[in-house]
């Protein structure tokens, strides 16, 4: 029964019917072309007018398809709810049929026919899935109209082909909800496993990678490829055991979790962008679905770069530490400590540098490359400023690289070409007061800068420079310990023998008596003269040479043609030498200027050129030569005589000591010439040496002597 006046039928307004309604997302203006060629079949089948398929809410009808609907209610697609026959077929469940709802006691007063131009309506519900009245699907004529029993058939059965039409819809909208819902959580798990810095990967049930989160995306410059199969991209991504080698497919985290393995703490390398190699420690296992079917693996990866590398670093600062106790000479200690460095980095290659305070230069003491990389050049030396370890030295702070080939390393092209080598890092080596040289690595590839690594390669160059200021005290620790070795050896044999001579003498002369002539006792006063003679002239040596080592006597420093100085002392010599059989021969540019005491450089000078021919006890050739090497005065004074037998030659330089082969032969001196000769060049800046000739053989001796050019400062 059709209840009359305007009230809403309660089955209408059935909020469970409601929620059904709203939540199939039908309503609104929206046109669905299924049910549209549902209502212009029926329209032209049954030659009505007018054709709709309806959506009842509370307070309004919707119209999901319309067929002759006159305007405005075709454009805005609704009409107020006292617009609607349809909503009777909602309240009852059940079709309605109307001949003429003009004689309708219950739809007489209805809009729809005023409005809308319905006289004649048949309409039949329209259901939901789950059974839920949604609205009618109905036919409508604007004249009275007895309906035919198979008219009434076919809109039942449009009704329930709509039904279906609807069900589709729901359907598809449900699918689509859920695809969105879908996509949200993927967006959702995208975005949080792309928020970890942890790298995550994982494979489908054939092993074929399906995701990369950013942070293994990045860390290997690739993604993952569902094309490529396990063994293609177990060979595509460069995995490497912690001695070098290759994973196999069968040995990679991920596919052993496929497999069914529980995979824990693997840790591993990963060359990844730029060839940069990482480390990973990874963590895998199978992901199984409710029915226990196997839907894939994940693995987890872990950069423990930065802790692997301090690790390393641990166990290099440990090695250079042993090097160090193990060696007292730098040299030695040097090739450990650029081995180490290099390996603990594993980088490609390292060098140490050391200054030369004479030519104010850097040398390389050390070098180590990669067996495995090609050969790098390294430059003989490297001033201040120059290249990466002479930067370092001279501005006494860390020099970092990225990328030697973008040109902004302070290094030639040529070097950087040829090496192959890309990031760089040099630290000062700094002693007490001042930078002693340089620590420099190469990486071979590209290299954003690590304060942990600059911190750690710094704490190995400070050990170096410990360990060089230990040495240094070592050193003269060994020369105060000679200083007092040779003292007692004045008092216990170069004075007390003179002195016992001096006064074995003196008793036989007083033993004579008054009558005794001078020419019966001269021999005696001789050598009590003769000796007085020599301790005076020790004693003048050594007061000499005290005051030069303690400072007291005091240089007065002025530019000293030195070429000149030392071509006077070659003519000077060159007499002596004729008559000892010697022939000087000198090689000395026309001018060469030191910063010196003109006085004292001259003494040396003589000292060196008299000794070469006083020790050619066969005559020969004594060759003088002074250069200019690299900014640093070099003589050499070379002889043919006795020379120095090698286990002598470190003692040379020692206050009284004297060659065994001079004693053999007999050749009279104190054993303070060459010492005093160090003290000298010492005071200078400068260093001295004592080798065998370098082009001659057997006997002979060479004297070589260095002096800053520019040593404005000498002490």
């Amino acid at each position: 029964m059709v209840p009359t006046g305007g009230a809403v039928p309660t089955g209408v307004a059935d909020p469970r019917r409601l929620a059904v309604l709203r939540a199939t997302g039908l309503i609104g203006d929206r046109s669905f072309s299924g049910l549209d060629r549902l209502t212009a079949m029926a329209s032209r089948m049954l030659e009505a007018p007018m054709s709709l398929v309806t959506l009842v809410d509370q307070d309004r009808q919707w119209f999901a398809s319309a067929v002759g609907l006159p305007e405005p209610w075709a454009t805005e697609r609704q009409t107020p709810l006292t617009y609607s026959f349809c909503r009777y077929v909602v309240a009852t469940e059940a079709p309605l049929v109307v001949m003429d709802a003009r004689a309708d006691v219950g739809l007489c007063d209805s809009k729809a026919i005023t409005e809308l131009g319905m006289v004649a309506y048949a309409g039949y519900p329209l259901r939901a899935p789950g059974g839920a009245v949604l609205g009618a699907f109905c036919v409508a004529d604007s004249r009275p109209r007895r309906w035919e029993y198979r008219e009434l058939t076919l809109v039942g059965d449009l009704a329930a082909i709509a039904a279906s039409e609807v069900a589709a819809l729901l359907g598809a909208g449900e699918l689509a909800v859920a695809h969105q819902d879908a996509e949200q959580q993927r967006a959702f798990l995208e975005a949080l496993l792309d928020s970890l810095d942890t790298g995550v990967v994982a494979c489908d049930p054939a092993g074929r990678l399906i995701r990369f989160n950013q942070a293994l995306r990045y860390a290997l410059d690739d993604d993952a490829d569902p094309a490529l199969s396990p063994r293609q991209w177990a060979r595509r991504l460069r995995v490497l055991h912690p001695d070098g080698r290759r994973f196999t497919a069968e040995e990679m985290p991920l596919l052993r979790a496929l497999a069914g393995e529980h995979v824990r703490d693997v840790e591993h390398l990963v060359v990844g962008r730029d060839d940069q190699r990482l480390v990973f420690r990874t963590n895998a296992q199978r992901i199984a679905g409710p029915d226990g079917s196997v839907l894939g693996a994940v693995a987890v990866s872990q950069d423990i770069s930065a802790q692997y590398r301090t690790g390393r670093f641990r166990d290099a600062e440990l090695a250079v530490h042993r090097a160090f106790i193990a060696s007292t000479d730098p040299a030695d200690a040097a090739a450990a400590v650029v081995q180490a460095v290099g390996t603990a980095l594993d980088w490609a290659h390292a060098e140490l540098w050391l200054a030369d305070e004479l030519s104010d230069m850097l040398h390389p003491i050390a070098t180590w490359t990669d067996p495995q990389r090609p050969a790098v050049h390294v430059p003989a030396s490297l001033g201040r400023g120059s290249g990466l370890a002479g930067t370092a030295w001279h501005e006494q702070q860390p020099v970092w690289v990225p990328d030697l080939a973008a040109g902004a390393a302070p290094m030639t092209a040529d070097i950087v070409t040829g090496s192959r080598l890309r990031a760089a890092l040099a630290v000062p080596v700094r002693g007490a007061d001042q930078a002693l040289g340089a620590l420099t690595v190469f990486a071979p590839t590209a290299e954003t800068k690590d304060s942990t690594c600059v911190t750690l390669v710094a704490g190995i160059a400070a050990q170096v420079g410990a360990f060089l200021q230990r040495c240094r005290a070592d050193e003269l620790r060994r020369e105060l310990i000679q200083s007092k070795d040779e003292y007692i050896a004045l008092v216990g044999h170069e004075l007390r023998t003179p002195l016992t001579s001096i006064s074995a003498n003196t008793e036989l002369l007083r033993d004579t008596d008054d009558t005794t002539a001078f020419g019966e006792v001269r021999d005696l006063v001789e050598v009590i003269d003769r000796n007085n003679s020599h301790l005076l002239a020790l004693v003048g040596e050594l007061l000499d040479l005290a005051g030069l080592d303690s400072g007291h006597t005091q240089l007065h420093i002025a530019p000293v043609d030195l070429a000149a100085l030392v071509g006077e002392r070659v003519s000077a010599a060159r007499p002596g030498a004729q008559a000892a059989g010697a022939d000087i021969r000198a090689r000395i540019p026309p001018r060469l200027t030191v910063a010196g005491d003109e006085a004292r450089l001259r003494q040396m000078v003589g000292k060196l050129i008299d000794n070469a021919v006083k020790y050619s006890v066969h005559g020969g050739p004594v060759d003088v030569v002074l250069v200019d090497n690299d900014g640093v005065a070099e003589l050499d004074v070379t002889d043919t005589g006795i020379g120095i037998p090698d286990d002598e030659r470190e003692l040379v330089f020692h206050r009284f000591h004297r060659s065994s082969r001079a004693r053999t032969h007999g050749i009279a001196g104190t054993g303070l010439g060459l010492a005093l000769c160090r003290t000298i060049i010492e005071r200078h800046h400068g260093t001295i040496a004592v080798s065998p000739p370098a082009d001659r053989s057997g006997s002979g001796t060479r004297i070589s002597v260095r002096i800053p050019v520019a040593a404005g400062s000498a002490r």
